[in-house]
């Protein structure tokens, strides 16, 4: 009997050792996700325009890095996302009638890139992303009124298009 386990042993241990160098080799050469997700820049503010709809009226919200509330983190981590950072910069529609909103998103990143995206409402395309976004920024936004500062894309440094 100890014949067998001692043979037995022999036979299993290179296998496992070969197996642990082989494990331990591979681990060190996989990057970490959170070593490929510091070289993309990350969001240090975001101000949503929202205008039309059935008065008119224009209003504004804002979410940076001071806001602290669950949906506040949802914005500034979805729009540092890549799936955001590639959207195109504007989804509207064929016909832009009636009584809708009009949002415009303006995010600002740590490398002063800026990203300007427009939509209207129940614009039939619009990227799930973009709508979690807007619906987040309303929930976690403070809101200001129609004198709030407003920069157009002109006015911006390097804007991702």
């Amino acid at each position: 009997m100890n014949y067998l386990i001692a043979r037995l042993l022999r036979r299993r241990i290179p296998a496992v050792l070969v197996l642990v160098a082989l494990l331990t080799v591979a681990d060190t050469t996989v990057p970490s996700p959170a070593v490929a997700a510091s070289d993309e820049p990350r969001t240090e503010s975001v101000l949503m325009r929202r205008s039309g709809g059935l008065t008119g009226r224009v209003e504004y919200f804002t979410v940076d890095r001071a806001t602290t509330n669950r949906y506040a983190a949802e914005v500034l981590t979805t729009t540092a996302s890549r799936r955001f950072r590639v959207l195109r910069s504007a989804y509207l529609p064929a016909d832009p009638c009636c009584d809708r909103f009009t949002y415009t998103v303006v995010v600002r990143y740590s490398d002063n890139t800026v990203k300007t995206v427009t939509t209207v409402e129940n614009t039939v395309g619009t990227p799930q992303v973009l709508l979690d976004v807007i619906q987040s920024t309303l929930l976690a936004g403070g809101q200001g009124d129609e004198q709030a500062p407003w920069k157009t894309s002109v006015d911006q440094p390097r804007a991702y298009r």
